[in-house]
């Protein structure tokens, strides 16, 4: 169970489900590199953080800045992949 001054992230990455608990202060990077690392993920690709049909970026942003609470579930894939992301309003 998460405190306040903490995100639940559930991501779905390209080998199975990544689950963690960080720091609202964590930045978009950390989490990437915290995912790919666990799961073992071609660090070759670039990857990105997308959050409903959002990309993540600056990646040096925090978890906060983009104003995550709670438990969120994102998608974490490698760019080049054909994967289209709309912004949605």
């Amino acid at each position: 169970m998460a405190n306040t001054d903490e995100v639940i992230l559930e991501i779905a990455t390209p080998k199975g489900m990544f689950k963690g608990i960080f720091p609202k202060t964590t930045t978009i990077s950390e989490v990437i590199n915290k995912a790919a690392n666990t799961l073992k993920l071609d660090k070759s690709d670039s990857l990105e953080l997308v959050y409903k049909d959002k990309v993540l970026v600056p990646i040096k942003d925090r978890l906060i800045d983009f104003h995550l609470t709670g438990t969120i579930q994102l998608e974490l894939v490698a760019t080049g992949t054909g994967v289209c992301h709309e912004e949605r309003n």
